[in-house]
């Protein structure tokens, strides 16, 4: 279970995430545990996370877990993408946004961990990401010159979208509950594109196909709740 610190107003918190449902979660603040009821809203009028809508609060700053030997800069928490300033090629500094999260009903700046270029951005704004889901990949001097040839190679292939390519399955980054699907069976559908609406985290986020290809098969329906890596649908050739 990982520990978040932060400080607001001057004050200074530890906090972790113990448990986490689509109606509860069970989180430690400063050693003291608190039972969290998350009400459903009966309109169901989700807010959703576009340009122009009102800004969340605003979060401390975070420092990405970052693999010196890949490049790949990773989600220090779970959450969605609301923006990504940068673009592929662009030069950062360390400590510049690169990936603004909502998380924990905040907006949280996720920080370069070092100078250097973006070669791969692995995420689309609204995307849900879990903790140690890899967002970015930086050529950096600080990246050991060695591992340069075959980072990108090695930084993909760590990544959970990666790993679902493999068996062509879709699945939930978070535990929702699904709102919408948005294709059908024998349909295709192209990488990038947004197959379904799940309700996490009290938003409304899309879940990109992660590879091109024809919807073999839709393992869910509207209004059911699902759990972290529950298989959402399948894909083929």
């Amino acid at each position: 279970m990982k520990t978040y610190k932060f400080t607001i107003n001057g004050q200074k918190y530890e906090a972790a995430i113990a448990e986490f449902d689509t109606d509860h979660a069970r989180v430690i603040v400063n050693g003291v545990e608190y039972d969290v009821d998350i009400e459903d809203d009966a309109s169901r009028q989700i807010p959703r996370l576009e340009r122009g809508e009102k800004a969340l609060p605003v979060a401390p700053q975070f420092t990405s877990s970052f693999d010196s030997k890949s490049g790949a800069v990773k989600a220090p928490l779970p959450g969605v993408v609301i923006s990504i300033p940068h673009q592929v090629g662009d030069t950062v500094k360390k400590g510049e946004p690169i990936i603004i999260l909502a998380a924990m009903k905040m907006q949280s700046e996720i920080a370069a961990p070092v100078s250097g270029r973006i070669t791969i951005i692995h995420v689309k704004e609204k995307s849900l990401v879990q903790e140690g889901e890899i967002l970015i990949t930086m050529e950096s001097d600080e990246i050991p010159s060695e591992s340069r040839a075959d980072k990108n190679l090695k930084a993909r292939r760590a990544t959970d979208k990666a790993e679902i390519s493999r068996d062509n399955f879709v699945k939930a980054p978070l535990p929702g509950t699904v709102l919408d699907i948005l294709v059908k069976v024998g349909e295709q559908v192209s990488e990038g594109q947004p197959v379904l609406i799940l309700e996490a985290m009290k938003m409304e986020s899309e879940i990109h196909s992660h590879a091109s290809g024809k919807v073999k098969s839709i393992n869910v329906a509207k209004g059911a709740s699902v759990k972290e890596s529950d298989v959402l649908m399948e894909l083929e050739a």
